[in-house]
């Protein structure tokens, strides 16, 4: 693909965003002049001592990192991270002031400065993977966004709240459930089994087949050291006997094609999902109303709770749409199906108690295909480093050949 074509794909990415941001910071849209307001100026200006929680902070820093992401890979030029980081800031202090007028929203000074930074730390993760980095064993990492982004994405819910402890209390707290009252459900067991499968299949698109037998079982060690670490998170036995028993199932996946360990891979995680949206099973005879008002049970709740809870759907629903049109040859068919299986669990939650059943999540899978689209088709050579692949068997069969009629067109210039 063309350079300025890839451009103006990641250009467009970056305008989703800002349009993504747009309708969560002004949803439901209800606006009025408050009365005995003093103006969002004032109001902006007077909550600069506010000290905001830290869910919020994390929350606000999330929301605008992609934006800032997208937009330094859009220009490809790491001096534009100034212009990023400005466009952020401006884009959030139109949303404070407009937020003013908003009923239910909240005009507050902490939520500008959070939003830029996480324009700023978009841009500089943007760098970090930017063109030609390379690292041992994980290779070019932008020529593959798709599957580093939603590892970034399930990181990004997993590890929250991101803040370490260094206090060996905290460290058994996080084991003594392992420790001392050690139980494996089967439930919680299939899910982690599914979600490590998932993640072994997305880094083996990252650093290879043969580098993932090894980066496998060390990313798995680093996130639940990272686990133990990070405050409030408690590690139960599921967690690492699901790591490792999908680990012994994705070694002998890796003796089958490509296509086929994707297609593996994806049916497990379709499994999962669906179990995860229609547990526990207990439907009821009359449904209640089916919502087609998109993201509205996310606009309603705890920003964090909500940020958090958008992160786990883009993983799980575009993990499947990657894993399955790998299967497949084509992320259309994936993504119709997957937009399909969501949208038939939703209407089915109409019949299960405390479920918001809505249009939200397969519009999601339709919006994430979109952005896979906009980011363009991975490069065709990665391929041949899978030698299951059928593209890396023909390679294999043509290198004789290609051999042999070189050495042919050599001995007939020589006579």
């Amino acid at each position: 693909m063309p350079k300025s074509a890839s451009q103006a794909r990641l250009w467009l990415v970056t305008v989703v965003m800002a349009a993504v941001i747009v309708y969560g910071s002004l949803y439901p849209f209800e606006f009025r002049i408050p009365p005995n307001g003093i103006g969002p100026w004032a109001t902006l200006i007077a909550s600069v001592w506010d000290r905001p929680s830290h869910s919020d902070v994390v929350a606000n820093v999330l929301l605008y990192m992609p934006f800032g992401f997208f937009f330094l890979l859009s220009s490809r030029k790491y001096r534009v991270l100034v212009l990023a980081t400005v466009t952020g800031g401006l884009m959030s202090l139109c949303m404070e002031l407009t937020q003013y007028y908003d009923a239910g929203r909240v005009t507050n000074f902490s939520d500008l400065v959070t939003n830029t930074l996480g324009t700023l730390l978009g841009g500089l993760g943007a760098m970090a993977a930017g063109a030609s980095f390379r690292l041992p064993l994980v290779g070019e990492v932008p020529a593959r966004p798709v599957p580093a982004l939603l590892i970034i994405s399930w990181l990004a819910y997993r590890l929250y709240p991101y803040v370490p402890a260094i206090n060996p209390h905290k460290y058994w707290n996080a084991l003594k459930p392992i420790v001392l009252a050690p139980s494996l459900d089967g439930y919680d067991l299939f899910r982690q089994t599914a979600i490590w499968l998932t993640v072994y299949a997305l880094l083996e698109a990252i650093v290879r087949r043969r580098q993932s037998a090894f980066v496998a079982p060390l990313f798995a060690i680093a996130v639940m050291c990272a686990k133990v670490l990070v405050i409030g998170i408690v590690i139960r036995l599921a967690d690492p006997v699901g790591a490792g028993l999908a680990f012994f199932i994705w070694l002998p996946l890796l003796l089958l094609p490509a296509q086929l360990r994707a297609g593996v891979a994806g049916l497990v995680l379709c499994a999962y999902v669906v179990a995860l949206r229609l547990e526990p099973f207990t439907f009821q005879a009359v449904a209640h109303e089916f919502g087609w008002i998109p993201f509205l049970s996310l606009m309603q709740g705890s920003l964090t709770v909500d940020t958090l809870a958008f992160l786990e759907k883009c993983f799980l629903y575009g993990s499947m749409i990657y894993l399955l049109g790998n299967a497949l040859g084509h992320r259309l068919p994936a993504a119709l199906l997957t937009a399909a299986l969501l949208f038939a669990t939703s209407w089915a939650e109409t019949r299960l108690p405390g479920r918001s059943a809505e249009i939200t999540d397969a519009l999601m899978a339709l919006i994430v295909t979109g952005i896979f689209v906009l980011l363009g088709p991975e490069r065709a050579d990665d391929r041949l480093h899978d030698p299951g692949s059928l593209s890396a068997m023909m390679a294999e069969q043509a290198q004789p050949c290609a051999g042999f009629a070189a050495r042919a067109g050599a001995d007939a210039c020589r006579r």
